[in-house]
């Protein structure tokens, strides 16, 4: 796991070193970094199928400070910590992201009082003890819909306070690149949130044009 910094989004990025090897922190496929600043601390998220696992950041985010956190179980990747209304949503991918139109990819969530855990799920699952959390996001059962949604990126609130979610899922109809690869494209849906917990209408990938999120 490594990090780079540069002044403006499209770079350049100047490389400032490793944090860890995944030897080094004793956790296998250590990839899928999600960084996260909270309370003024810094913290890195990380695991892929071998463990989630969190850890608190130096002050200046370029080391790590203290000992890993176990936060998550062998079934996830692709973590995500959201935070609203004073807790801690965490956003994990299970499955197989790249099988093409059999692709099994599905989003689980788990919330918590404190950002390193422990994450429960509705039925007070901790989510570090076995294949725990709430599907929010699944696959299309129509076969002209899309496969293996997962691995959300940035939760966004417009400015009509409607929360969005980015993430990817393979077209059914269209599912392989030239090359044999997964064709990934990214998309967008809404959250909605019911009883404290992050839904999407229906639960899958939306397959018709739905309204913008509103940006002045």
């Amino acid at each position: 796991m490594g990090l780079a910094i540069a002044n403006k989004p499209e770079g350049p990025f100047i490389d400032q070193g490793k944090f860890f090897l995944s030897q080094e922190i004793g956790v296998a496929n250590s990839i899928d970094a999600f960084y996260m600043e909270d309370d003024e601390k810094k913290y890195l998220f990380w695991g892929s199928f071998h463990g989630i696992y969190a850890v608190e950041l130096a002050d200046d985010g370029k080391s790590v400070k203290g000992e890993k956190v176990h936060i998550g179980y062998n079934h996830l990747e692709a973590s995500y910590v959201h935070k609203k209304d004073g807790k801690y949503y965490y956003f994990g991918s299970e499955g197989s992201c790249c099988d093409g139109a059999n692709s099994s990819y599905r989003v689980r969530v788990a919330v918590s009082d404190n950002i390193l855990g422990p994450y429960l799920d509705k039925a007070g699952n901790d989510i570090k003890l076995g294949n725990f959390g709430e599907v929010i996001l699944s696959g299309n059962s129509e076969n002209y819909g899309f496969a293996g949604p997962g691995h959300n990126g940035h939760i966004m609130t417009d400015d009509a306070g409607d929360d969005w979610i980015l993430y990817h899922a393979i077209p059914k109809g269209n599912p392989l690149l030239q090359n044999g690869a997964s064709r990934r494209p990214l998309m967008l849906d809404k959250l909605i949130w019911k009883d404290g917990w992050p839904t999407i209408e229906r639960g899958v990938p939306s397959l018709s044009s739905k309204p913008a999120p509103k940006f002045n």
